[in-house]
């Protein structure tokens, strides 16, 4: 019998389901923005992605899905900046506006 309470518990877990770890890679290109004036939005294929600045890095950076993008920095009604930029799968870009662009 106390063979049978020691054999029995190592048979149960025998029978057990193999633990599966499941990790999500999300492959996106990391866009930062660096030098934009404060109030300048960012454009990605001329959607609004909100102030420019909110991506100027640590940890605000703009997930992008691969491919060709175009990417624009206005202030206003004024273009700082336009890009036609290629992101692949997982790397960071940066944007930098021109310093007299901001003047």
């Amino acid at each position: 019998m106390k063979r049978l309470a020691f054999i029995l518990p190592i048979l149960l877990m025998a029978c057990s389901d193999p633990i599966t770890v499941v990790k999500a890679v999300d492959d996106r290109s990391r866009l930062k923005v660096e030098g934009a004036p404060p109030g300048a939005m960012l454009l990605i294929d001329g959607k609004s992605m909100g102030s420019a600045a909110d991506y100027a890095g640590d940890p605000g950076v703009l997930l992008v899905d691969p491919g060709t993008h175009v990417v624009e920095i206005k202030a206003g009604d004024r273009l700082l900046l336009s890009q036609k930029v290629f992101f692949g799968g997982g790397e960071q870009r940066s944007i930098v506006v021109p310093p007299v662009v901001t003047k």
